[in-house]
């Protein structure tokens, strides 16, 4: 027992490795020989490492900007963002100061991969064809549901409880990545994946209402750029110029005394112009890297995925992360979704500045990018680029109006404000129906309910799309 957790707590909860793993036995399902395992297991770890890099490093260029920014105004403040809300949860007044919390967090986190596994496992009765392979989303996942359920529920804190959020987290992950393999196959082609991460009931819910917006004919990446505007055909480029106009400015109106304090690169002989411009451009690098890396695993793990689901589990595919899709869209499609959400995003803070909000939110890149960008390659493959870009500001604005409604819910309820709200769609959606279902009904009901309407769902999800429900399944 030692051993699985000291194995699950430096393996399982790693992408990289976990990822790999499935890639290598799948391959030695496929009967190849153990060293063209060992080179897909490389391949898929290195990828996804470098796929983190890209993401762990746009991370880093954007936090000090936000942090300057709420430090120079003086003002309670929170931010939109996924990893901003992690760092009070692994803080002082955090999830582990609840006593027993991080080996509950640990169980939480394997019981749901398990339970993932054996719903895909049982496709035939549970209809779950997705195992969730990011497993990094996962460890968030199961980690952020039980701290704010404990908030908002001091009942549940306790060991049957944490297990159970577990089978509800498990349940959760297989259900909802199950339902955007339809949306994904329509997107790659047939890639033979689905999506795995905080984004899955989005994926399904703006495919689905983005053919009523517009033409998919009438796509983004079909527009005509006449002149010097033909650069943003260009990614590197695109993101480097819209980063530097958005990002940029915000800096400027924070100023170089508020940055400076809390990014130590900032000296006092180093141009202002510079790093900004330094800053943005680094934008590009990162997203330059992200992309390779889903370009590297993904094709390891695609092929591998043949072997586990002819030898293993019949019937599954993988779920990956969110940025893989990016692939399968124009580079100017995820940007799309970046600044109009970005401009859904201002609209509802400027709402909240006139109505005289108890709280101003701070837009977080995090979401802010990947969240959109997911609506937007996903709707303009259905509605076209009117549906990309109306769909992105109406998800702006409502990454903004739930995180204020749920953080001053838990502040009101549970005592404690939260630094941030982790504003992906399903932290949006699915998230809140946790917290209510906790804090007004027993906490054994409430999990019990939950894993009967995620199953629930999921089978009327099947009803509808049965007749060609497991055409990516090889004969």
């Amino acid at each position: 027992m030692q051993f699985f957790m000291l194995f699950a707590s430096n393996v399982l909860v790693k992408p990289a490795f976990f990822t790999a793993i499935i890639v290598f036995v799948g391959l030695l399902l496929l009967r190849k020989p153990i060293y063209e395992a060992l080179s897909g297991f490389i391949k898929t770890a290195v990828g996804y490492f470098i796929l983190q890099v890209g993401s762990d490093g746009l991370t880093a260029t954007f936090r000090p900007i936000i942090q300057a920014l709420g430090t120079k105004f003086n003002m309670q403040a929170s931010v939109v963002d996924t990893y901003f809300m992690m760092g009070q949860m692994y803080g002082p007044e955090g999830l582990f100061s609840i006593a027993g919390a991080a080996a509950w967090t640990m169980l939480s986190m394997v019981i749901a991969m398990i339970t993932n596994l054996v719903l895909v496992a049982l496709n035939k009765i549970t209809r779950c064809r997705v195992i969730y392979t990011t497993g990094h989303t996962l460890s968030v996942y199961t980690g952020v549901f039980m701290w704010l359920v404990f908030i908002v529920c001091p009942a549940a804190q306790n060991t049957l409880i944490a297990l159970l959020l577990g089978v509800v987290g498990g349940v959760w992950a297989s259900v909802g990545a199950n339902m955007t393999v339809e949306a994904t196959q329509n997107l790659t082609g047939g890639a033979g994946f689905a999506i795995g991460h905080q984004c899955m009931w989005g994926v399904y819910f703006y495919d689905k209402i983005a053919g009523f917006f517009g033409d998919p004919n009438d796509s983004v990446e079909n527009i005509k750029m006449p002149g010097f505007l033909s650069i943003f055909k260009d990614n590197v480029v695109s993101t480097a110029i819209l980063m530097t106009i958005f990002v940029g400015g915000l800096m400027v109106v924070t100023g170089k005394d508020a940055i400076a304090a809390v990014d130590a690169s900032l000296t006092a002989s180093t141009m202002f112009s510079v790093y900004i411009l330094t800053k943005c451009l680094h934008f590009s690098v990162y997203m330059y890297i992200l992309l390779a890396g889903v370009r590297m695993f993904v094709a390891e793990l695609t092929k591998a995925f043949a072997g586990i689901s002819k030898k293993f589990i019949k019937g599954s595919m993988p779920g990956v992360d969110i940025a893989v899709s990016f692939n399968y869209a124009h580079p100017n499609v995820t940007m799309v979704g970046f600044v109009f959400g970005f401009v859904g995003q201002l609209i509802a803070i400027a709402g909240l500045l006139i109505f005289k909000s108890p709280l101003f939110l701070i837009p977080g890149f995090i979401p802010l990018f990947f969240d959109n960008a997911a609506v937007a390659v996903y709707s303009n493959k259905r509605g076209g680029k009117k549906a990309a870009i109306i769909l992105s500001i109406f998800n702006g604005i409502f990454q903004v109006l739930v995180s204020l409604g749920m953080i001053l819910f838990v502040q009101k309820t549970g005592g404690l404000l939260l630094t941030a709200w982790p504003a992906f769609f399903d932290n949006n959606t699915v998230l809140p129906i946790y917290i209510f279902a906790f804090k007004y009904l027993p906490p054994l009901v409430a999990c019990i309910l939950l894993i009967v309407l995620f199953l629930g769902i999921n089978q009327i999800y099947y009803h509808n799309h049965k007749d060609h429900y497991y055409d990516h399944v090889e004969d």
